[in-house]
């Protein structure tokens, strides 16, 4: 049976689910296939440094109350296999500016690839409601810290996010950075998390190394048929 992880990558990313004996493969539009199974144990670093498709929902995404996340190297979404992600988003700069729209999020404009734009005005619609009512909040979104980038994610040779053009960072003055300090902190209102999951996007505050100004679109993590047993989201809330 095809795994449901790999019919929803192929739904959200494009591609052909191939099986190849006992594996199988998502063909690209490029004709390139990454594996959704390549059959090594890896180390935490190596799951980062070439990921399968497998890798990219290990370990899984929780949504629920903001805490601190304890587990060491629980980084569910920052295995980002860079085949799947040039197919999709570009492979080089220009490649991806030219898929670059303009979104408002609150009171600042942004950068961000077409694939993102929609449902970041939607997060932006329900931001602005709560800005409104909460006031006191404006500024977590003036100056926002950044979204398109093409660099490495710092330290290492892996594509940032925000080389594709799905993140946004939010006024770094309320973040808290795992290479900035040893202690995770959190300054942004759940409400404002609860926005951007609900519409797609992962938080970097939900990592062993935090980046809680930082939100990613990364979909297929919060869609709950990407996974074998389907379990609710409620269900699962406040899970380690």
């Amino acid at each position: 049976m095809t795994p449901a992880a790999l019919r929803c990558l192929s739904r959200y990313y494009g591609g052909r689910v191939v099986r190849r004996g006992d594996s199988f493969v998502l063909e690209l539009g490029s004709g390139k296939v990454v594996p959704y199974d390549d059959g090594r144990e890896k180390s935490f670093d190596e799951r980062l440094e070439s990921p399968d498709l497998e890798d990219m929902f290990t370990p899984r995404y929780h949504r629920g109350a903001l805490a601190p996340v304890t587990d060491l190297n629980f980084d569910p979404g920052r295995a980002r296999p860079a085949l799947l992600f040039e197919a999709t988003y570009g492979a080089t700069a220009e490649a991806v500016e030219h898929e670059l729209v303009v979104v408002k999020l609150v009171s600042s404009r942004i950068s961000v690839h077409r694939r993102a734009a929609e449902s970041l005005r939607r997060v932006s619609s329900r931001l602005s409601a709560f800005v409104g009512q909460h006031p006191e909040w404006a500024a977590l979104f003036s100056p926002l810290g950044g979204g398109f980038n093409f660099r490495n994610v710092a330290g290492t040779e892996q594509r940032s996010a925000h080389a594709y053009g799905v993140a946004i960072d939010l006024n770094p003055k309320f973040g808290a950075y795992w290479r900035w300090q040893k202690t995770w902190e959190n300054r942004i209102p759940s409400e404002v998390v609860e926005a951007f999951e609900s519409e797609g996007f992962i938080w970097g505050g939900r990592w062993f190394h935090f980046d809680t100004m930082h939100f990613e679109y990364r979909p297929e993590l919060l869609d709950e048929s990407c996974y074998e047993d389907g379990v609710k989201a409620e269900e699962r809330e406040g899970a380690p």
